[in-house]
């Protein structure tokens, strides 16, 4: 039989907030995966180019024939859907993120990583545009988190 030094086996035990964490921690590694995924993995290279336009979509969408327009916003709509679960996910595996000066530059480095590694591998545009989509949907997500929160507590502790 294993013997653990029993005042490690008590300081993991004794942290309530560890099997709390567990979960969310591996949702964030998860999608961390499935970004990687998204916006490197699954494509081919092709070309590199930089967009430093913060509205090229909004122009093309305005400029362009209706089909070509819905997926101007489309592209636009799936850029803030891809960081909203981490604005979700990180004050839920740290608390220390449910502070938006925390939350937001983690999101925006996450970004600028993405978007500086689609350059280097050819596989993709390197987008001002993308970045500013993808903090807001991290800013979304970290709302939906504080609202959930506020209504979990209201529902859970006020009755």
């Amino acid at each position: 039989m294993l013997d653990f030094d029993s005042k490690i086996w008590y300081n993991v035990n004794m942290d309530k907030s560890l099997p709390k964490r567990i979960l969310p921690i591996v949702l964030l590694a998860a999608y961390t995966l499935a970004v990687a995924y998204i916006t490197l993995l699954s494509r081919d290279a092709a070309h590199a180019s930089i967009e430093l336009d913060p509205i090229a979509s909004y122009r093309r969408a305005a400029n362009a024939p209706r089909y070509l327009a819905i997926l101007e916003i489309r592209s636009i709509i799936l850029n803030i859907a891809m960081f909203v679960p981490l604005g979700l996910l990180l004050p839920m595996a740290s608390a220390k993120f449910s502070k938006i000066q925390l939350t937001m530059p983690v999101a925006l480095l996450a970004s600028l990583a993405i978007e500086t590694a689609q350059l280097a591998t050819h596989r993709g545009v390197f987008s001002i545009e993308d970045i500013l989509h993808n903090t807001l949907g991290a800013a979304l997500g970290l709302t939906f988190y504080h609202a959930a929160s506020k209504i979990f507590k209201m529902f859970c502790y006020n009755r």
